[in-house]
Parts: structure tokens; sequence; C-alpha cells
């Protein structure tokens, strides 16, 4: 179909072959086809969920969003909160398993379709199942060649295209890579006060020749996005991240630029997360568990500025005396269980017992394809961020011929004592060649980091999320004595991970309310 717009080449394609010719798309979509005047209705989503889809069934009548305002405006109703799907928030950052924050509105999975004239089907998986692993080495030359291809056809614009570089190895060779192709503008968030970011995405920037379009963020702008962005996205956070992306957004859009490509993907395909090296040291890859060098680990992504010696023992205490304990992202929050009410707790406990014990790192990659990447990543930070403040993320790293060749690698072999990632390291001393300035760069783990302490560094800041948290009904959460440990906090300066998600939390449904 020479010259056919996209969706009349998907519709055509679902018409003749059915919803796995999905297969054959290399790119990002939510798309719904009827296949004829009475015929079979999909809805349908890409293959990692760059672009989200909402459903709701109501008797015969079936409402589809690409957010969920909108779907709210087309039910014509509120729906009540889901303690299911707070639970996925709370866990994994985002409601999870084609849930929502609400009762009766769901979610189409990534890589999975939905026939929405056929009552209560079961969604059919179009993608790809993982292939197995090739036990040949891998090839350098074959991935970056595939990575080239990828950055090269998300470059095809008619508006300047920009890449996102907040400092860590991913956004740089991604950025490396355009910077060949001709991209000549970079973009950087940074926090008001951290100065170790600014400079190292300045760093970036220069090393690639690129001009920085550089954003700062303050504390009191992070509170009042933090409350639009729950407003009008209908989506309670317990992170920031999805807030300073909202206003990079708007700071790019606002300098003409339309589309951004971005890192996303590259720690989940590649095995970047702590998490990945801290299975195969408890499954002996390294050697012996109970005797490994902890110094060469090296600093983990939380905690990242406590120290060489705080970071030895944070692997130790994992490895050698907590062999068996599970990896879950939700555990972070068990300290302040005491604060949420009955039926949230309930909902934690339930999602957390369907939680596999005994990971494998296949395993693991697949659960961060499929939620963080899938639910996170790509919706809640990526879309609702980026996509509906008009400027599109553009993800080279989950091109299909990017993404086959990696599933296709067994992830151990992208591991070493000290880092994941390494097919993305050895290409990153490849672009280095020609770019002898990137050789020196150094890649802290966490370049991009935002929670309540920041907001803790302004009175005014403070008292405004304290103000959100004030409204939050007690339902779901112990709301005054949520506030309670804020005035402390307060006191201190500071709060723990897990004081601040459930200090967002609370705002968030206190926006809600």
């Amino acid at each position: 179909m020479a010259g056919g717009s996209e969706i009349a080449v998907l519709a055509e394609g679902i018409r003749t072959v059915g919803v796995d010719f999905l297969t054959r798309v290399d790119g990002q979509f939510a798309v719904v086809v009827r296949v004829g005047q009475d015929g079979p209705v999909y809805a349908a989503r890409d293959r990692f969920g760059v672009c989200p889809l909402y459903v709701v069934r109501e008797g015969d009548r079936t409402a589809v969003a690409s957010n969920l305002a909108a779907l709210t405006a087309l039910t014509g109703r509120d729906h009540p909160l889901s303690a299911a799907g707070l639970a996925g928030i709370v866990t994994d950052w985002a409601p999870t398993g084609g849930r929502t924050p609400y009762e009766g509105i769901h979610q189409v999975l990534p890589g999975h379709a939905v026939l929405l004239n056929a009552g209560d089907a079961a969604p059919v998986r179009w993608s790809a199942p993982p292939v197995d692993h090739d036990d040949r080495p891998s090839d350098l030359a074959d991935f970056e060649t595939r990575l080239r291809d990828s950055v090269a056809i998300r470059m095809r614009s008619t508006t300047p295209i920009a890449c996102l570089l907040s400092g860590g190895i991913d956004s740089t060779v991604i950025g490396g890579i355009a910077a060949e192709l001709g991209a000549s503008t970079g973009i950087g968030l940074y926090l008001d006060g951290d100065d170790l970011v600014r400079d190292r995405q300045r760093q970036v920037a220069d090393a690639l020749q690129m001009s920085l379009i550089h954003h700062r963020l303050d504390p009191v702008e992070t509170v009042d996005l933090l409350a639009e962005y729950v407003a009008t996205r209908r989506i309670p956070l317990v992170r920031l991240g999805p807030v300073g992306m909202m206003s990079l957004a708007r700071r790019t859009r606002a300098e003409g630029i339309r589309g951004v490509l971005s890192g996303e993907g590259a720690d989940e395909l590649f095995a970047g997360y702590d998490s990945y090296r801290l299975i195969a040291a408890r499954a002996g890859m390294f050697g012996d568990p109970q005797g490994l060098p902890w110094s060469d680990f090296g600093a983990p992504e939380f905690g990242i500025e406590r120290g060489p010696r705080w970071a030895r023992a944070y692997w130790r205490g994992l490895i050698a005396l907590s062999p068996q304990a599970p990896t879950r992202r939700g555990d972070v929050m068990r300290p302040v269980f005491g604060l949420l009410r009955p039926p949230l707790i309930a909902a934690l406990e339930q999602a957390q017992a369907g939680d596999a014990a005994d990971q494998t790192l296949v395993s693991r990659r697949q659960a961060d394809i499929d939620v963080l990447l899938g639910s996170y990543l790509l919706t809640v930070q990526g879309d609702h961020a980026w996509m509906e403040e008009g400027v599109e993320l553009r993800p080279p790293y989950l091109g299909n011929p990017v993404a086959d060749w990696a599933l296709a690698q067994d992830p151990a072999s992208f591991l070493s004592l000290a880092d994941g990632k390494l097919p993305v390291r050895q290409l990153l001393a490849r672009l280095a060649v020609q770019r002898p300035a990137l050789a020196g760069l150094g890649f802290a783990k966490a370049a991009f980091r935002v929670d309540s302490s920041f907001v803790l560094r302004s009175p005014e800041a403070s008292g405004r999320l304290r103000e959100l948290m004030s409204r939050c009904p007690q339902e779901l959460v112990d709301a005054v004595a949520v506030r309670e440990r804020w005035d402390r906090c307060v006191g201190a300066g500071t709060c723990s991970e897990a004081e601040s998600m459930l200090f967002l939390l609370t705002a968030s449904l206190g926006v809600l309310a």
C-alpha cells in the first residue's frame, strides 16, 4: 500500500491477516480497528506499551480512550478508586496487570488486542513470545547496526528532533548516534541546586557537540505540577519523575521541538538494574556468594551518596546474609504500612503474594519489560507526561530489531560484577573513537532522581504539599498520621524513600478527593 496512511495500512493488515499482522509493525501505536461493517472491532497497543489505551464496558456500550480524563468524560460519571489499582502504584509505581486506579476501567496490555464487540472476551497477545536464547557469542556489530537503523528511523520528521540527555549512558549512546546523523540539540532536566547532574548533562552535550536546552526544576513548581498532573491525568503518583518530565516537555514544546529521542528500554532489555547483578551474584555467577569482592559492586542505585563503606555493607547484606530474600520494589514501602488503611494493606499483601521468590534473570527481565517499562516508564512517565504536552517520545532501544537482538541473548551475558548493559557500554567505547571526549565521562546510575526531600528544601513548597495531603480522605490512608509524619520530616529536613512515596500518594489522593 505505497502511499497509504498508517491507519489504512493497519486496518487492511488486520482485515487480511488478523491481529498477528501487528507483529510486522516496528513502531508505537494505540489503535481501534473495525474489520468490515459488521465485523470484529479490535483495540490494540504496541509491543511495549509506548501508547496507552483505556477501556470501560457498561452494558452494551464500550468506551475507549488514550487517557483517563477522556474516558470518564465519555462515560459521564466518576469511577470509585480501586484498592487493587492503587496497590500496583504503591508496589510498581503505576497500575499493573491491566488495572487502573479506578473500578471498572481497564488498560489494554502492551502487545495485546481486545475484541471489543465480543462481550468479555479475553485479551489476545499478538506480540511474539520471548525467543530462545542464542548460545553463540553476541555480535556487537550486529547490535550496533540495528540500533543505528532504529535511531535513523525515529529521526524521520518534518520538525526538528532533539535528544533527551539525562547524563546517563543510555541516552548518551543514542545522542552519539543521532549526532552522526545530523541531530544538533540536546535537552536536559536538573533539580535546583543539583550541580552534579547539571554539569554532567552539559559535559555530555559538549562531548556530542550539541547545543543544550537546559531546564531547571524548583520545589514550588514541582508541587504545583504534581497537583496538575494528578488532576488532569487522573493517576496518583508515588514518584516525582513524571512531574519533572511534564515540566521538561512543556519547555521542549516552547522551544519548537515536537519529537525527542530517549533511552527508555535499555535497562530492561540489557539487564541494567542492580537487581540483575543481585540475582546473578546469589546464583554464584561471579563466584562464591559468601566471599565476593564487595567493593567491586560500586554504589547502588539507591543511596548512591552514602559512600563506599555503606555500599559494601549493602551488597554483602543482600547477597551473603540474605540469599533468599525476594527483590521486590514494593518492599520499600513496608516500613510505612502502618499508616495505610486495611483495604489498601490487604490489596498490597495480595499483590505481593503472587511475586515469584525464585526469580531468574530471564523472568526478572520479562517482568521489568511488562510492568516497570510498560506500566510506569512508557505510560505514566512517558506518554502522560510528554505526549499529552504535544511532544512525541521516541525510544530507539525499543525498535523491534534491537529488542529482538537483546531478547535472543541470555541476560547473564550482559552482566559483570560492576556493571550491567555491557553491549551498551561496549558501543559507547566504539563511539568514543570518533568522539574522544565521551571516553572521559563517568556515568553514575542515578542521573536524575527527585522525591519529597526536594520539596523539603522550600518552606513554601512544603506548605503546599501539606495542604494537598490535608484534603486526603481517611478511607485508604491515615491522612492525619501522615501529616504528623510530614511535620517531623519538615523539622528534620529529610525523609526516607518510603516516607516520600507515602507523602506523594497521600497528596495525590487529596487532589482526587
